[in-house]
């Protein structure tokens, strides 16, 4: 598996609020194809959250961080799942959970995750740029 550089900068773009490159990119993509972004998607969403939690993270802790999610989510976002998302955020912690979730559930909340947890000022371009590479490296290994 290869991941694309325009995929990271998909992401990248999300991250920084980068509308006009995040819409340029996503037309791009849309013309070579998606096939690896959702493994992407989910590399990022786990380095992004064990970032934010470890493992001793308490199930209170990851619902108050799904319930803040979900309400800051930007207007007209796609409505996710909060059993889904706890169990999302859980699985990246501790990988041996087993997981039921449907694969455009997961990545509508994998998606508000990473905005959520990386977005705004919560991260340097020297932290996304390092955390995107350790993403791409995990994808491109799986």
């Amino acid at each position: 598996m290869t991941i694309s550089p325009e995929m990271v900068e998909y992401i990248r773009t999300m991250v920084k609020g980068d509308h006009a490159a995040n819409d340029r990119i996503e037309a791009e993509l849309d013309a070579q194809g998606w096939d690896d972004f959702p493994t992407l998607l989910g590399a990022v969403f786990y380095f992004a959250v064990n970032r934010r939690f470890n493992a001793s993270t308490t199930a209170g802790e990851v619902m108050l961080f799904v319930a803040e999610m979900r309400a800051a989510a930007p207007a007209g976002a796609p409505k996710i799942d909060a059993n889904a998302a706890e169990s999302l955020v859980r699985a990246a912690l501790d990988p041996s959970l087993d997981l039921d979730v449907d694969p455009q559930m997961a990545g509508r909340i994998q998606g508000l995750a990473i905005l959520h947890l990386l977005g705004g000022r919560h991260t340097t371009d020297k932290d996304l740029d390092d955390l995107l590479a350790n993403a791409v490296e995990a994808a491109e290994r799986a």
